[in-house]
């Protein structure tokens, strides 16, 4: 890596991150184009196919308080699963709380992750209830009944039924079914309608949170809401700030989920059936809702709703397709997705081979080297031309250097003589910082990498516990220095004899896996460099 090439990479990384800000921001469809969003209306009624109308799950009278944050806390229902452990608060049968067993909350922690969690200050639950005429079947504040406080899942599926009980011989079974292994939860109801009334009704879920995000400067991870339009195959993706311009969807299919880095909450309602998806925002909490299709259930008779499915896990690479179309679409590598999504295809198949994530970093590092060996010659072999005739430049400056306009001339005439062309080396670079970019995007939401140890590194997602990678970084970058030509100016010399120790600084924080990269693209580059060198100089 020369000193332009350095340079580049500091001004384009910078640019980066400003241009990520506000593309985050924007929804583009499928055709590439930013559609121009519009905060939908509140709507108080839903007609459907039946004729009647019923009150709309995001009405005001019963989008009160999340009862979450509710004094019921310690009646919560504890469900345990291999891979999850729920607590469902018996008003409505919200999960309030989820901790993903196999993903300790730091590196060897004995506590799990908590995804969905209702502490003062900080909320995010799953809800989910019916909407029925004057209110004749459970929402998600109706209080329920269970037969037991403790569930654990013994062989391979659970079910946790939860009772209410209404008026005139009205009942509602809420089953929660797990199934082994399965960050899956599929949620339905059996409905038994003993009144003389006939009952129009629809379920609905709900996702609701409070706002913030762990992303920072150098680490811009999304944390916000997703919605997924089937017929498109596109996604409305907006943060808390931009919460209000989702608009209102109404597919069939689709999903609604609230991402952050490496884990989502998700709601897959029916996919062969009309879905109704909107947003709202009260009292600092930010949710997305769908309301399923209605139906109608006549008097003396049994229903069961079309089930919902409610994904709470970590989006593997291997796994986020399985759980329902468009999924992927929750992988946040950011604008150059278009580079980072075979980036990721590449590292995992290379993972599949050596079973180890260091090593494949180590490996893609050497296959992107290797594909953009040809335009990588060119700067290399600029750079040795440069070096060569480093000499009869010094004697060139001394001569002329009172002369800016002589100093000028005499060197092109020195360059087209030996047929050097200096800017040849940067159009190579320009191309290649977008993969680095995508390379960063793309380590920075691969759950596979969090916690993973490699070498003396205890966790690739995270910065080098003995900042051994960015020391070694440092060094590289001033051997390369020292292999390619001086700048010419004074000034310029040393602000680049100071950039080594300024990048060591700075990835200092960035994650291990990322300096991982780039220490081995320093070290490729330093052969390569070397070898042209001795090439073209003898």
């Amino acid at each position: 890596m020369n000193q332009r090439t350095i340079i580049l990479i500091a001004i384009f990384f910078t640019l980066f991150i400003l241009w990520n800000q506000w593309e985050a921001k924007q929804y583009v469809d499928t055709n590439g184009n930013t559609t121009v969003k519009t905060t939908f209306a509140n709507t108080s009624s839903i007609t459907t196919n039946t004729g009647a109308d019923v009150p709309s799950v995001i009405s005001t009278n019963t989008d009160l308080e999340t009862p979450g944050v509710s004094a019921v806390k310690d009646n919560n229902i504890l469900v345990s699963t291999d891979v999850l452990t729920l607590e469902i608060s018996p008003v409505g049968g919200t999960v309030q709380n989820a901790k993903l067993n196999d993903y300790p909350e730091y590196l060897h922690s004995d506590e799990a992750f908590v995804l969905l969690n209702s502490t003062p200050g900080f909320v995010f639950v799953a809800e989910s209830g019916l909407a029925s005429a004057n209110n004749a079947l459970p929402n998600h504040l109706s209080e329920f009944q269970s037969e037991q406080k403790q569930y654990q899942m013994n062989g391979d599926n659970l079910t946790v039924s939860l009772l209410w009980e209404g008026d005139n011989g009205i009942s509602v079974k809420k089953n929660f079914r797990f199934k082994k292994g399965s960050y899956a939860i599929t949620v339905d109801y059996d409905i038994n309608n003993a009144s003389s009334q006939l009952i129009p009704a629809k379920s609905y879920t709900r996702l609701t949170r409070t706002g913030g995000s762990d992303s920072n400067m150098m680490m811009p991870t999304f944390t916000g809401g997703v919605v997924y339009d089937p017929a498109t195959d596109s996604v409305q993706k907006n943060d808390f700030d931009d919460w209000g311009d989702f608009q209102t969807l109404k597919a069939q299919g689709g999903w609604m989920a609230i991402t952050q880095q490496y884990f989502i909450a998700g709601w897959i309602p029916n996919q062969n059936e009309t879905q109704i998806y909107s947003s709202s925002t009260k009292n600092g909490l930010y949710k997305l809702t769908n309301e399923n299709p209605q139906i109608s259930i006549p008097a003396g008779t049994q229903a069961n709703l079309s089930a919902n499915e409610l994904y709470l896990g970590p989006k593997e690479y291997d796994n986020i397709e399985k759980i329902a179309a468009g999924m992927n679409y929750t992988l946040d590598y950011g604008w150059l997705d278009i580079l980072a999504s075979p980036l990721s295809w590449a590292m995992h198949k290379i993972n599949d081979v050596v079973d180890s994530w260091g090593w494949s970093i180590i490996l893609i590092t050497v296959l992107i080297k290797i594909i953009f060996y040809p335009l990588s010659e060119k700067s290399y072999r600029s750079m040795a031309g440069m070096r060569k005739l480093a000499p009869r430049m010094e004697h060139i400056k001394k001569t002329y250097g009172d002369d800016r306009q002589k100093l000028g001339q005499k060197t092109m005439e020195l360059y087209k003589k030996e047929k050097v062309n200096p800017a040849s080396g940067c159009l190579p670079i320009l191309v290649q910082i977008p993969v680095f970019i995508a390379f960063y995007w793309m380590l920075l939401d691969t759950v596979e990498l969090r916690q993973t140890e490699f070498w003396w590194i205890s966790d690739l997602a995270d910065m080098d516990p003995y900042f051994i990678l960015p020391i070694i970084m440092g060094a590289s970058m001033f051997v390369q220095q020292k292999l390619n030509p001086p700048p010419p100016d004074p000034m310029q010399a040393k602000i680049m004899m100071s950039l080594p120790f300024v990048f060591t600084v700075m990835f200092l924080w960035f994650p291990a896996g990322l300096v991982l990269y780039w220490v081995v693209n320093n070290i490729l580059s330093i052969a390569q460099q070397w070898a042209m060198n001795k090439r073209v100089n003898g």
